[in-house]
């Protein structure tokens, strides 16, 4: 019998949307693999897979502490990520496509952990122990990840990190307005209430060897990050006055950051470039300047960052590389620029095309915010070589046959989100290797899941999207968070906008009527359609 004939008869497995939570147990529970879940985009988009069309309509039916029992199940740093995501379950929205604005994913996940009730959290439970060591290289988003994960499968875990307190670019590269220390103290306080081993303050390399941490582990992910800036590598960069944008950043979060005045300006189209001439007009600059390579069309920061930096007075000039810092008595005071026409190549790698249009524009302070790089020392004495990051296994993320395993930027940058779904990867690859299991499998099936499907637009309100409003910020040395979350009225007007997109379906029409599905839904959202005689 033909798949198509049948999917053409009638499907009995009945849901009540308005009940559903999306969860996807029935189909896992389908013993004849009839129900498929259709997947929403929103979910489809999120590199940790949270569940984001649930928890929304758990908002819209005013069960807010259910939601944040879903987000807490895929993401364990919920107050931490609703400041900082890049909310790439944005792009995808269906409600966006339709051009009426994607519904404010990211400002309905504040909403739920800004609350007192979101800043409570009760400590999961943990497996039995495994008696396996685990090593984690790298307390950033990453390392924080596959840290908390690897403690809950029951394994000892020991963090090691060169800095005082967990957390990375959380703690130190981001500014406060965005994400407090205390935040991020707090909700990283879980990991030693998981019995996870802060060894802090530890240089690898310098204090211990990755040789002796392998030695004495049974497996051992690195996820040291990218913590050596990038350089324009022009003349004059070492004149006083001219910074690198991490340091400078990490100096002001520790209250030990320079005093800026005059014209500032920031070499650096990206969201750290947008972050750091912030924080220069927090830190008394008198105008800032960021200079783009792209044009204003192709920066990679985000529109909602550059949206910010421009409603507070930032200026910027697209398409012109610096080509020269000019001095004097030793002190920068301005910059030579060239007009750049094309950034990448045809096949997108990184190779410049510049024209003859020179400029010169002075300044007091120069930042060079253009990225970071992978620092190579940690691996000093032993057999791992940067080569092997680079070809680590895309999907396990194994250095060849070692016990070693990378995540987050040191393997491949991108957004905080993305390095914890990359930790949460290599947590997995190394919890199975140490309990000899095989790395790869089931690795690529997404599961009894339909990913392509067309989506009901009529369901969900027609009102404009509900932005978080914002208070006005108040000049230098004014470092306080500027969104405000939504409140409880607009957080369930934004959540109604929602088309619910997806849901459980028989796609097979082959139910036996055995009832598995119906009795195991938590919300009793599911049930069977049963001929009078067989019920």
């Amino acid at each position: 019998m033909s798949p198509s004939y049948l999917e053409s008869l009638e499907d009995n497995i009945k849901i009540d949307k308005n009940a559903c939570v999306f969860c996807g147990k029935c189909a896992d529970r389908c013993i004849l693999d009839n129900i498929r879940l259709k997947l929403s985009p929103c979910r489809q988009a999120c590199p940790l897979g949270v569940n984001v069309q649930g928890y929304v309509q758990l908002i819209l039916r005013g069960k807010d502490q259910e939601a944040r029992d879903m987000v807490r199940e895929k993401l364990p740093f919920p107050q931490i990520v609703c400041r900082i995501c890049d909310h790439p379950c944005e792009k995808f929205c269906e409600k966006g496509k339709a051009g009426d604005g994607p519904v404010n994913i990211l400002a309905l996940k504040r909403y739920l952990f800004d609350s007192p009730e979101g800043q409570q959290f009760t400590i999961p439970c943990k497996g039995p122990s495994t008696h396996k060591h685990i090593a984690v290289i790298g307390a950033g988003p990453a390392g924080i990840t596959a840290a908390y994960d690897l403690a809950l499968k029951g394994h000892a875990v020991t963090l090691f990190d060169a800095a005082a307190e967990p957390g990375g670019l959380l703690q130190g590269g981001i500014p406060a307005f965005r994400l407090s220390a205390q935040t991020v103290r707090d909700e990283l306080s879980i990991l030693t209430k998981l019995g996870i081993n802060l060894h802090m303050r530890c240089q690898i390399g310098r204090d211990i060897s990755l040789k002796e941490i392998m030695a004495q582990h049974d497996a051992v992910i690195l996820a040291t990050g990218l913590h050596r800036a990038k350089t324009l590598g022009v003349p004059g960069e070492e004149l006083g006055g001219v910074l690198s944008a991490l340091p400078f950043l990490q100096a002001v979060r520790a209250g030990k950051g320079p005093q800026l005045s005059g014209h500032v300006l920031v070499a650096g189209g990206g969201n750290t470039a947008i972050d750091t001439a912030l924080v220069a007009l927090r830190q008394g600059a008198e105008q800032v300047s960021i200079l783009t390579l792209e044009s204003e069309n192709d920066l990679p920061a985000s529109k909602e960052e550059l949206a910010q930096a421009y409603a507070e007075g930032v200026h910027a000039k697209h398409s012109c590389a610096i080509i020269e810092l000019i001095g004097q008595n030793g002190q920068v005071a301005g910059v030579v620029t060239k007009h750049c026409t094309s950034v990448f190549d045809a096949d997108g790698r990184f190779a410049p095309v510049y024209d003859d249009v020179y400029a010169q524009i002075h300044a007091s302070f120069v930042i060079v915010a253009i990225g970071q790089e992978r620092d190579a020392s940690v691996l000093a004495a032993s057999d791992i070589t940067i080569q092997d990051v680079f070809d680590a296994d895309p999907l396990t993320l194994q250095c060849g046959q070692t016990n070693v395993f990378v995540a987050g930027d040191v393997k491949a940058g991108g957004s905080v989100i993305k390095a914890m779904a990359s930790g949460r990867e290599a947590a997995i690859s190394a919890s199975r290797h140490v309990l000899g299991e095989h790395l790869r499998f089931e690795r690529g099936y997404p599961g009894p899941v339909i990913t392509e499907f067309s989506v009901d637009h009529t369901c969900g309100s027609k009102m404009d999207r509900i932005e978080m409003s914002r208070r006005a910020w108040e000049g230098p040395g004014d470092s306080r968070p500027l969104d405000l979350p939504l409140s409880e009225e607009d957080a369930r007007k934004e959540a109604a906008r929602c088309h619910s997109c997806g849901g459980p379906y028989g796609k097979h029409r082959t139910c036996w009527f055995c009832l598995p599905c119906e009795v195991d839904c938590p919300e009793k959202a599911l049930w069977v359609d049963i001929p009078y005689l067989l019920r």
